[in-house]
């Protein structure tokens, strides 16, 4: 309910949420799969529903423009590929059914990068060149918004980081717009330009990767001469940390500015510093904090 959101043309945006939340519901409904029950959802610019009284009811209902619909590719659940036809067979019926030349074939799997497996039978693909070869059939016909749910399900590290470039790589190589949805928070900062998140039927938070990045705070892991002391000092100074044994003490929460400032306090309280090691926090270590009941 009252879900607003906007995908910018050009990016790879990340759809998120808990299990639950509404996100395969939002996915159908912008794929013509399942009628809202009000509101609008406009792709290029067009509305994809309109609302049309049937002859058999009073009741209007949302009906999709099947015209636009031919504008954007779509990819739900686990795909359905017949193992006995080669990749080409499988394109050329898709082909068929959309009206498209021939040709439309060997362009959509070098986008793919499976030309070479042209003529390979399906049954001998890994699953990850099946998950590949099904978003080239969703991009025949050249559509300016591609929509994919879980599109790295269920597949092995060597699977998920060919989706991971076929899919960051989409707008600069053929002009389409890819907007998914997705549990592994690890790939969307490695793929994604944009993200949302979905909680409660609305949009709670929604940030473009970089901005998102900036604003996060570091956690600092420091090696010392003595950590009891310079964890009571660096109390004494409002930084929290936590021992974790007599040489090593973990700060988390820390501003960029603030790391300097650390250090420079145990030096001068006669600390020995020997190491310090930092990270930023991650996307999943962040989405765990701030939307998880």
């Amino acid at each position: 309910s009252q879900l607003n959101l906007a995908v910018p043309y050009g990016s790879v945006f990340a759809f998120l949420g808990n299990n639950g939340e509404g996100k395969s519901t939002t996915i159908r409904v912008l794929t013509g799969l399942e009628a809202p029950d009000a509101g609008s959802v406009t792709i290029c610019g067009n509305s994809l529903y309109t609302k049309r009284r049937s002859l058999l009811s009073r009741t209007a209902r949302f009906v999709p423009d099947y015209r636009l619909l031919h504008r954007l590719g779509g990819l739900i659940d686990a795909p359905s590929l017949y193992p006995n036809l080669t990749a080409a067979e499988f394109l050329s019926i898709g082909c068929r059914i959309k009206g498209l030349p021939v040709s439309e074939i060997d362009r959509v799997l070098a986008v793919v990068s499976l030309t070479g497996a042209a003529k390979r039978h399906i049954g001998q693909f890994s699953l990850g060149m099946k998950q590949r070869l099904a978003i080239a059939h969703t991009l025949l016909g050249d559509p300016k918004l591609l929509i994919l749910d879980e599109p790295t399900n269920g597949l092995d590290p060597s699977g998920i980081r060919d989706i991971r470039q076929l899919l960051s790589e989409l707008p600069a190589s053929t002009g389409t717009t890819v907007f998914f949805s997705t549990h592994n928070l690890d790939e969307v900062e490695k793929m994604a330009t944009r993200f949302a998140v979905l909680k409660d039927g609305r949009i709670r938070f929604e940030s473009d990767i970089p901005s998102w990045k900036a604003a996060q705070q570091f956690n600092m892991t420091l090696e010392v001469g003595d950590a009891n002391a310079a964890h009571t000092v660096l109390l004494q100074h409002g930084f929290q940390s936590t021992m974790t044994n007599p040489n090593a003490l973990r700060v988390e929460g820390l501003p960029r500015d603030e790391q300097p400032r650390l250090h420079a306090l145990l030096v001068n309280e006669g600390i020995e510093l020997f190491q310090s090691y930092q990270s930023k926090t991650s996307l999943e270590q962040w989405f765990t904090n701030e939307h998880t009941d």
